[in-house]
């Protein structure tokens, strides 16, 4: 299916763990099919696990491929950046998504 112009935003909240992780990667397919540019707020996340990571990290590459973009935006909950930072996904403790999707290991 070819993706629109237009952009579309997946609203991620709560606490981001495994049982959850399908759900995402399924926002995210869906979202991407829709449209060219997908932006992921995850400002009210209370955490996030591998899994859920894993997910973003699928999400976009499979936009790269595709030709699409996406982004991260919002505010990063400080209990996300600890995590990730202290698994050594992060480099520093972004406030921003911004910042947070350049500080991505890999991202």
């Amino acid at each position: 299916m070819q993706g629109s112009k237009s952009a579309r935003t997946v609203n991620l909240q709560g606490p981001l763990t495994i049982d959850k992780a399908a759900g995402i990667k399924a926002s995210l397919a869906e979202a991407l099919a829709a449209a060219s540019v997908v932006i992921v707020d995850i400002s009210s996340a209370e955490d996030m696990d591998l899994a859920c990571l894993q997910a973003l990290y699928a999400a976009r590459a499979e936009a790269k491929a595709g030709g699409k973009q996406l982004h991260l935006e919002g505010t990063i909950p400080l209990r996300v950046a600890q995590r990730l930072s202290a698994c050594g996904f992060l480099r520093g403790m972004p406030e921003r998504a911004e910042e947070f999707e350049a500080s991505l290991v890999g991202f």
